[in-house]
């Protein structure tokens, strides 16, 4: 016997939580947020959730009796991680200690840094995690089960992302986490692909982010909608996005250094948090155009601590790089007199790892950007420099701080908003860009998932028995590429594979 149960990723993108159960053994593939529906009841910071039991409360975690750390149990054997996306990992801190996490060694180090940056709370506290790590190609058995697993790195727009395969109740199923053929680790994703070749694959759990109801395509109508709200809220000077398309990881780092190249004055490219690849990307168009790039700490963070813990490739040097410490006023106690009310501390005061991160970068042959001596900089020498960061809507303000601001050229480097949330966000960027005088912006971005046509690839190398969509909103597109695609199923409802 097997089941499967999802508890997230059914008809949404993100929050993917399914349940693998036979007679001998159970996990959980993948554990990730629900931002949307988490949104739709908590905000952070003016009201989070308490604890576990709210989130409980509004259907975000399944409700396992002993799953979690406040009444430890072990209702599950283990919890396999794909890649370190918060809507496929987010949950990991909540879980009982008893509950072993399998992830890949670069993926559990990922995780790990990118949650040090941050004040430690329950949300982001793993002290307690049980980790097992794994490499690609490695045979996992799932302790005390009869549950075992292949991962297989596969690309993504997140480094040290894996699909599996695994063995369970006398099936094989097929799981591909998010992935792409058109980044620039092709080979990891043909690698999966051939794997799922030479196995008799009972059932394929298979991503679909891109899916879309035949002749539309949901991104490009979202951000035409959105484009004419920002028009009817700041008027016809509203800044407009100038598209321009790219198929694969190589295009965009070609289209990055020409317009970066063609750019005067300051130069700001808006890239997802841990897309490392593409901030990769940004830094060699820079460095191209002979220009300096600068990273904000918390990203320039990820990247020292990935190249030192990491055996990623494709992390930018330090040597070379900028690092911009944003503004921190100084405390009232520690100011001199004759100091203005509004003065700024460079590291005093900063938190800890800041401090650390700052001399660890000069040592490294790294420049640091900070206070206001170092914000006239850019603003006089703007033609220098180009600014990578995952929120450039907070650096705007600080750069131009009881000054003028300097021409700039704004780039987007991800997709576009695509919720409610991320619209009032983006609402507020494009008015600091109208005050930098910028009447469009470029949009330079290539999908981290798969288009359909390669995801049909996946699904013939696979041949499965039965085709699982998940990470979708149109799984019935997926009846285009299988003669049997598992019908919608409701959230905690298991289902046989027979």
């Amino acid at each position: 016997m097997l089941e499967l149960t999802f508890y997230g990723g059914v008809r949404e993108i993100g929050g993917t939580k399914i349940l693998l159960r036979t007679d001998g053994g159970s996990v959980f593939i993948d554990f990730g947020k629900d931002f949307s529906l988490e949104s739709s009841y908590f905000e952070e910071p003016w009201n989070p959730p308490f604890h576990i039991p709210s989130l409980l409360g509004i259907g975000a975690l399944p409700p396992i009796d002993g799953l979690y750390r406040i009444n430890p149990g072990r209702p599950v054997d283990g919890v396999l991680i794909s890649h370190a996306h918060l809507d496929h990992c987010g949950h990991i801190p909540l879980l009982s200690p008893h509950v072993p996490v399998y992830a890949g060694r670069d993926t559990k180090e990922l995780i790990l840094i990118r949650s040090e940056t941050y004040n430690h709370n329950w949300t982001n506290d793993f002290s307690q995690t049980d980790w097992r790590t794994f490499r690609t190609g490695d045979v996992v058995e799932v302790d005390g089960t009869d549950i075992s697993f292949m991962p297989v790195h596969v690309d993504h727009s997140v480094p040290a992302s894996y699909g599996f395969i695994i063995q369970a109740g006398g099936k094989k199923i097929a799981y591909t986490g998010d992935l792409r053929m058109h980044g620039r680790h092709l080979r990891m994703t043909e690698d999966f692909v051939g794997a799922l070749r030479v196995n008799q694959i009972d059932a394929l759990i298979c991503e679909g982010t891109n899916a879309a109801s035949e002749g539309s395509d949901p991104e490009a109508e979202l951000l035409n909608h959105m484009e004419q709200v920002f028009r009817q809220r700041i008027g016809e000077d509203a800044p407009h996005a100038v598209q321009m398309p790219c198929a694969t990881e190589d295009e965009v780092e070609a289209k990055l250094t020409e317009i970066i190249g063609a750019s005067k004055g300051l130069v700001l490219v808006e890239v997802a948090p841990i897309d490392l690849d593409r901030v990769w990307s940004v830094c060699q168009a820079a460095r191209a155009a002979g220009r300096i790039p600068v990273l904000p700490t918390r990203l320039g963070y990820i990247v020292l601590q990935a190249t030192r813990r990491s055996c990623i490739q494709d992390l930018p040097a330090v040597d070379g790089t900028g690092l911009y410490l944003s503004q921190l006023k100084k405390h009232a106690d520690r100011r001199r007199r004759g100091d203005p009310p509004d003065a700024e501390e460079l590291l005093d005061g900063r938190r800890q790892w800041e401090q650390r991160l700052a001399l660890t970068w000069l040592r490294a042959r790294g420049t640091l950007v900070g206070l206001p001596e170092g914000r006239e900089t850019v603003r006089e020498n703007a033609e220098l420099f180009v600014f990578c960061s995952p929120q450039v809507v907070n650096l705007l303000p600080e750069l131009c701080y009881d000054a003028g601001t300097c021409p700039a050229t704004f780039i987007l480097s991800k997709i576009g908003p695509f919720n409610p949330e991320m619209a009032v966000s983006f609402n507020r960027l494009l008015h600091w860009l109208a005050l930098y005088g910028c009447r469009e912006y470029y949009h330079v971005h290539v999908s981290g998932h798969a288009p359909m046509d390669d995801i049909a690839r996946v699904i013939d190398a696979a041949n499965p028995s039965l085709l699982v969509p998940v990470h979708t909103q149109h799984p019935e597109a997926f009846e285009r590429l299988h003669d049997n695609v598992l019908p919608q199923v409701a959230l905690g409802e298991a289902v046989t594979i027979g």
